[in-house]
């Protein structure tokens, strides 16, 4: 434990008696400044008073300069004292602040030493919890109430398990509508890797099916009007050795070419779709 003396001033008085500024005979000396400065001041300059005007401008100056200047005397011998105080209270403050200052450092050193070791606590909670509530520890923002230190334990536990219900509740609903999605895009035949993704930037289940139903109904007006076309060609080709020639324009539109590929079942599959929606013929050999 640190001595730490009372300190006791000495009795001490600070004296200030209000100081009274004023001006003798005011009255008469406004009255003569006013009737001397009015008495010019419609005064109209020409060549003819150009010499007269100087001379008067040159008046008032003198007088508003020699006013100014008692005022600035009177301000200077007014301050005086004042600055006197002033200069004594910063010199005692000088002093009293040379020990201040490395025992405020010091608290605030010692603070945020303090409030490291309620974040490396609070960070272990999370550790020990994180496995009981399915969440990964590093999931879990940490609350900057959680580190105030008039804070309880159990109000942290608290807090700390409602954040780890919450993730773990929405956890656990992204994948179920994952599944959802998954399922709902390979009953389309659509890829659902892009939907999933959306989904997991936050995009609604109900919007992204909707999106789904969209797509496979564009593709399917799509497929019609290749059909069309495709119909609407074959009409004007024929068959000639391994190519196939349009008979209006003489031009060889397809070629027949053999291929064995070897993949995975699903990579197949996605392969025969895309023959399908380009209209590519092709068949198995057996």
């Amino acid at each position: 434990m640190i001595d730490k003396p009372q300190l006791t001033l000495p009795d001490y008085r600070v004296e200030y008696l209000p100081t009274i500024i004023s001006i003798q005979n005011y009255e008469q000396l406004q009255q003569t400044v006013n009737d001397y400065a009015n008495k010019f001041n419609n005064m109209v300059v020409t060549d003819a008073t150009e010499k007269d005007a100087k001379n008067i401008r040159a008046e008032l100056r003198k007088v508003s300069a020699a006013l100014d200047s008692r005022r600035k005397e009177i301000k200077k011998d007014f301050n005086r004292p004042y600055n006197d105080f002033a200069e004594k209270v910063n010199v005692l403050r000088a002093s009293l602040d040379k020990a201040i200052v490395p025992i405020d450092a010091g608290l605030k050193e010692l603070e945020e030493q303090q409030r490291q070791a309620r974040l490396a606590g609070v960070q272990d909670l999370i550790e020990e919890m994180a496995l009981n509530y399915g969440v990964n520890s590093s999931e879990v923002e940490i609350d900057p109430t959680w580190l105030n230190k008039t804070i309880s334990k159990k109000k942290i536990v608290d807090g700390i398990a409602g954040t780890m219900v919450s993730i773990k509740k929405a956890k656990d609903k992204l994948a179920t509508d994952i599944s959802t999605i998954t399922k709902y895009a390979e009953v389309q035949s659509v890829d659902p890797a892009g939907w999933v993704d959306q989904l997991k930037q936050g995009q609604d289940v109900d919007y992204l099916m909707t999106a789904i139903d969209k797509q496979v109904e564009r593709q399917a007006e799509n497929q019609r009007q290749l059909e069309a076309k495709a119909a609407e060609e074959q009409t004007h080709q024929e068959n000639k050795g391994n190519s196939i020639v349009d008979t209006n324009t003489g031009e060889v539109v397809s070629h027949k070419v053999a291929l064995m590929i070897t993949t995975t079942i699903p990579k197949m599959q996605l392969l025969k779709n895309f023959m399908d929606s380009n209209h590519i013929q092709y068949e198995r050999v057996k």
